[in-house]
């Protein structure tokens, strides 16, 4: 399986996301090592993301995202 590209992005209206079936809460580990509770979003045409600033995310973990299934 392809190796993804992990970005973290702001969201323009982060409440849209909440009622949302492509999103879901993850723990993130950022490039720095810190680990945070985010959304993360499966839809790649998703109008809500600002990426213009965008940074790099070193894994998702949580049991919903793992590639091992």
């Amino acid at each position: 399986m392809a190796k993804r590209q992990l970005k973290i992005v702001r969201l323009l209206e982060p409440e849209l996301c909440l009622d949302c079936r492509f999103a879901k809460t993850a723990d993130v580990e950022t490039e720095n090592g810190s680990v945070q509770r985010m959304i993360h979003c499966r839809r790649l045409d998703c109008d809500n993301w600002d990426i213009v600033n965008a940074e790099p995310a070193r894994s998702i973990m949580d049991d919903l995202f793992d590639d091992a299934a």
